[in-house]
């Protein structure tokens, strides 16, 4: 099991993920309000990618907030924790012709992404007419062109999407409308560098000129996700709304369209931290490393952070040390989390909590040396409850198909509580 023998526990056993949930309700009510206020006729829908964790999609589901999904796995992990087919926003360049049809014929907010989906979607319509076939189509613009320096490939294309400059969207609304099927929403989602609301207005000013340029009378429109979320900026979800809201207003009545919304990690990073303990301390040369029982594995999968961690640590030590290398867990040279100045002196068994880490961290959950650790949740009176064990051996191994029996041990599978 991923834990230091000795330990002070002040929290759960570490490696574990902890949700805040009194911080998760405040910032999904301060985006609601904001919707509320701006653009009642609304949808807020959350992106399941950013992190799966099944107990918080049913809290989003309890709180009236829709799923929004990329692929055929997510829309059947949707449907298995009780989002209806009419709850569901489906994305993404990867839709299955069955799965397709099926979300269409069952009333899910559908925006198409590539030829083959317009294809398939015209099909649909034309072998049944007594359907009222309506979709969506992800538009594709030039970001960094409106907002330089914005664009995460910065100058080069985005690759999703069909080119209104080049006449690739008008074609898909025509051979759309050609079958019968209604060309009812625009998806304009893109990744941004910054927290700035000014992307969020160029996205409107495009869905704009091209509602106005074909003449379109939507259901919808998404504008996606992206969003950035603080726990100390209260104004900015109403900052994001309010300036989509002003840009579209002589162009689309909010009464009839409504503003659809991806939140992800604007909603689901500040509140979730990472509980870890350090494991051993030792000094190289001029440099001492303080290895946890956690990893970039864990906290940074892709290994592309830059800044800081944001962390709290717990010791004893009255000290500091000039500099401390905290790294993980792995056999890698380069999994170093972080560098800390002038810091407490930490030693075993001392815990460091890594905030706001609940962005795509559990998505991107590896099995890679360890298997990925335990969640819980903080309820207002700071009681912890485990919504999800750590994997063990056992799972891995039915997972991959291994049939044979095991003991408890070998399994890996210990009694876990909090004191």
């Amino acid at each position: 099991m991923r834990q230091a023998e000795h330990q002070r526990i002040t929290g759960p056993p570490t490696p574990a993920f902890v949700i805040d949930e009194n911080a998760l309700g405040a910032l999904v009510t301060r985006f609601q309000r904001a919707l509320e206020t701006h653009w009642p006729n609304s949808i807020m829908s959350y992106s399941v990618k950013t992190n799966s964790l099944p107990w918080l999609l049913c809290y989003m589901r309890e709180r009236g907030i829709w799923a929004e999904v990329v692929s055929d796995s997510e829309y059947g992990l949707a449907r298995a924790l009780g989002f209806g087919t009419d709850r569901i926003v489906y994305n993404g360049p990867v839709k299955s012709r069955a799965q397709l049809r099926s979300a269409l014929s069952g009333g899910s907010l559908t925006n198409l992404d590539s030829g083959r989906e317009v294809r398939w979607a015209a099909e649909l319509a034309g072998e049944r007419p007594d359907l009222d076939i309506r979709v969506g189509l992800r538009v594709n613009w030039d970001l960094e062109r409106l907002c330089p320096g914005e664009s995460t490939v910065g100058d080069a294309a985005s690759r999703f999407g069909f080119d209104f400059e080049n006449g690739d969207l008008g074609r898909a609304v025509a051979e759309l409308t050609e079958a019968g099927a209604k060309v009812a929403g625009l998806h304009l989602h893109r990744n941004y560098r910054t927290s700035s609301p000014k992307v969020f207005k160029a996205s409107a000013g495009v869905a704009a000129e091209i509602i106005s340029a074909l003449g379109l009378e939507l259901d919808w429109l998404d504008v996606g996700g992206g969003f950035f979320g603080s726990l100390k900026d209260t104004e900015l979800f109403d900052q994001y709304i309010s300036s989509i809201r002003s840009t579209l207003t002589d162009v689309v009545d909010p009464r009839r369209t409504r503003l659809v919304i991806e939140p992800g990690g604007s909603v689901v990073a500040a509140p979730i931290e990472l509980h870890a303990q350090v494991l051993d301390v030792k000094d190289v040369g001029r440099q001492r490393f303080v290895i946890t029982d956690t990893s970039r594995v864990d906290l940074d999968p892709l290994f592309r952070k830059q800044a800081p961690f944001d962390i709290h640590s717990e010791t004893a030590a009255q000290r500091t040390h000039p500099e401390q290398v905290i790294s993980g867990f792995t056999c890698m040279e380069d999994d170093r989390l972080m560098v800390i100045t002038d810091h407490p002196t930490l030693g075993e068994g001392d815990r460091i909590i890594f905030r706001r880490v609940g962005a795509y961290t559990m998505a991107y959950g590896s099995s890679f040396i360890e298997y990925p650790p335990a969640v819980y949740r903080r309820d207002d009176d700071g009681k912890l409850t485990l919504i999800r064990p750590p994997a063990s051996v056992a799972d891995y191994l039915q997972y991959n198909g291994w049939t044979g029996q095991l003991s408890a041990s070998q399994a890996g599978t210990t009694a876990v509580g909090v004191s």
